[in-house]
This record gives structure tokens, sequence and C-alpha cells, in this order.
């Protein structure tokens, strides 16, 4: 037999991504990014609080690590992830329940929840760079 160094299945270069299959993946990595979020800090809040040395890790931080802008940018990132993981997670919801299970409806659909999650991450921007003046 012929070695013609061609892969044996298609390999995803070949594939166009759809929004659908695109969104779908973010949502799950958003949902994943969320959850290591969170339990990380309850177990570094749990360890702080159970420690039996006293610990001035929050001045510590704030005065050398932790600067304005990034708490700021760090803020806006996390409300920006759960912000589009809600609006996705929505969609779902409505998939689930056989609303907008059309194409067409479904492209509607995605470019609703870019529009949606895009004014609301500038109004975010808008109110927290008015608070911080």
């Amino acid at each position: 037999m012929q070695n013609l160094n061609r892969p044996i299945s298609p390999h995803l270069t070949i594939y166009n991504p759809q929004k659908a299959s695109t969104f779908s993946i973010w949502h799950r990595i958003s949902g994943v990014f969320m959850f290591t979020i969170i339990t990380s800090s309850l177990l570094i809040f749990n360890n702080l609080y159970l420690s039996y040395t006293t610990v001035f890790l929050v001045p510590l931080l704030f005065k050398y690590f932790l600067f304005d802008w990034l708490l700021f940018s760090c803020k806006l990132l996390l409300q920006t992830i759960f912000l589009y993981h809600t609006i996705n997670g929505i969609r779902h919801l409505l998939w689930d329940s056989v609303i907008h299970v059309n194409t067409i409806k479904m492209r509607k659909d995605a470019n609703i929840l870019l529009f949606v999650a895009f004014i609301i991450i500038l109004i975010q921007f808008c109110v927290e760079f008015q608070l911080r003046k």
C-alpha cells in the first residue's frame, strides 16, 4: 500500500465554524471559568479564615499587586463572562422549550445575543468609569 501522506479523517480546519457551535463552545468555557473562579475564591477565603496565624494579605495585595486599573478590568471581565453565560443560557432554555429552533431564528438570536451583550458591557464600562472619577 502506498503512503499518500494524507490524514485518515478530515481535520477541524476544513470546517467553517458556525455561530451556534462557537457560542456553545464559549458557553461551556465560560461556565468552567466561572466555576473555577468561584471555587478557588471560596477555598482561598476558607484557608484565610481558618488559619491560625494572622494574615494581612488584603492590604498587601492592594498596596503592591492589585492596582486600580487591574481591579477595574478584572471586575469588568468577570461581569462580561457572567453576562454572556447568562444570556446564552437563556437562549439554550428557549431552544429546550422548542422556541426559536428554526435556522433563521437561531441566527437572529445569535446576533441579538452579541448586540445585547455588547450594549450591556458598554453600559457597565461607562458606569464603572464614572464611579472611578
